[in-house]
């Protein structure tokens, strides 16, 4: 498919997208209107250059508000005192804050990645009325639908697919994802010298291909907002629309991890070494495989 003009990304990846709407809906009813509006306000002024319209308005809020911009700027750096502050002020609803503030967190760098790669103004889902608090919410089976149903799509290739999952672990530093390798990425002939590579990929032999991917992975995490000049242009010349609409939706899906990390719920199955998974036909994963044949050892 042509890229002159962009093709509608919704189109593309039909379910993807509905399951995305379904978070994001649900994810309006899992914390209070004020503490949502906050989130989006941290958003809109630290990715956005908006001007804050909405300061702490209570107690929870204040608690609150620096994890919030430590999620948002680099998750990995989210202390113990920041946490604490979170599960003293909110409680049982401490762990659906983090789900919300991943999805809101990532609503906003998927709604920039189709306007800069597809040229769409429109966010991924309309916009709805402010819904009342869910009495006890629970986002995980929709979350769960989402990332099963983004992780079946297959136009990209998994090499690719491998690199940008494992560029976002290193970029959040969540331990269980690179501890963790894809055994159809091997199969298509990368190992550990392949992965050694991605942290100085610029300056790597990797084919043109993998280090365009890993660029878009770097901007839509570091600066989302604005790619860098020409990356547009690179990743139109190189990918077809379908896989870099599964870019963006692997990206998205991937940095669910942000959670596991926020809450130091991201510790490796394995002591050593690396664990083994597969992705089936359907997008449900497989792990604790056997070491596929050729794989490299990993030091």
């Amino acid at each position: 498919m042509r890229w002159d003009p962009p093709p509608s990304a919704r189109d593309l990846a039909p379910t993807a997208f509905k399951d995305w709407d379904v978070l994001r809906s649900e994810a309006a009813t899992a914390v209070d209107a004020s503490m949502l509006a906050l989130i989006q306000d941290r958003i809109a002024v630290m990715f956005g250059g908006a001007t804050s319209s909405h300061a702490p308005a209570n107690e929870s809020e204040r608690a609150c508000s620096e994890a919030i911009e430590q999620f948002l700027i680099d998750v990995s750096a989210l202390n113990d005192g920041q946490r604490d502050a979170v599960f003293a002020a909110l409680t049982t609803r401490a762990y659906p804050f983090f789900q919300v503030l991943y999805i809101s967190d990532f609503d906003f760098r998927f709604r920039a990645a189709l306007r800069q790669l597809f040229d769409e103004a429109d966010s991924p889902s309309p916009e709805s009325e402010p819904a009342a608090l869910a009495e006890n919410p629970d986002l995980w089976p929709a979350l769960d639908t989402f990332l099963t149903d983004v992780a079946s799509l297959d136009a990209l290739d998994p090499v690719t697919t491998e690199l940008i999952r494992l560029r976002g672990a290193r970029a959040h530093n969540c331990r269980i994802c690179q501890s963790r390798r894809e055994v159809a990425a091997i199969n298509r002939g990368a190992d550990e010298s392949t992965f050694d590579k991605i942290d100085l990929f610029e300056t790597s032999d990797l084919d043109e291909r993998y280090k365009v991917a890993l660029r878009l992975t770097d901007a839509v995490i570091w600066q989302p907002a604005a790619y860098p000049d020409g990356l547009v242009e690179q990743v139109r010349a190189t990918f077809s629309p379908e896989e870099t609409v599964e870019m963006v939706l692997d990206l998205v899906r991937n940095a669910a991890n942000k959670v596991a990390v926020a809450l130091q719920a991201d510790q490796p199955l394995v002591p050593v070494g690396v664990e083994y998974f597969s992705v089936e036909r359907d997008g449900t994963l497989a792990y604790g495989l056997p070491a596929p044949v050729g794989a490299a050892s990993h030091g």
